[in-house]
């Protein structure tokens, strides 16, 4: 079993601090798909980001994707920054880049399942939260916003 099958697993243990280990080296692993280069550009975007600056982060992520259009992180944090902007559908677009990219991306699940959310497209949002689920079965907030979604639909 290679390394990322492995900490999939431990995704999936009882043992909260296996589960811990295994999403911080999923995501150390994600910023380091293209490179030291492009992860240090990819923690300069998340940082504008981070500090308010849309329009930063924007043209960091755009830039990224134009020179490394396979680099799936870059995609997701650009969905990510289109989601903060209430740009639900572009963010979905994006979400679906990186999961066609990493299949296993339990942010993407879950940011496909919030901008589903956001959009009233509810039967599909609870199915993204599911994939995610599969794969991160304690991550709490799916099962909540598939209860929001029942409630929505309900």
């Amino acid at each position: 079993m290679d390394r990322i099958q492995q900490y999939l697993e431990n995704l999936k243990s009882e043992d909260s601090a296996a589960r811990e280990k295994a999403t911080r080296e999923l995501w150390a692993l994600w910023y380091r798909q293209a490179g030291a280069e492009m992860e240090e550009e990819l923690n300069r975007g998340t940082s504008l980001m981070n500090h308010k600056n849309l329009d930063g982060a924007l043209k960091v992520f755009q830039e990224l994707i134009e020179k490394r259009p396979d680099f799936s992180e870059a995609h997701n944090k650009l969905a990510t920054l289109l989601f903060l902007k209430g740009q639900y559908g572009e963010s979905a677009r994006e979400c679906e880049v990186t999961l066609r990219r990493n299949p296993q991306h339990f942010g993407a699940l879950n940011g496909m399942g919030m901008c589903l959310f956001h959009l009233n497209r509810h039967e599909e949002a609870i199915q993204y939260f599911k994939k995610a689920l599969d794969i991160q079965p304690y991550a709490e907030i799916n099962r909540i916003f598939i209860a929001r979604c029942r409630g929505k639909l309900n």
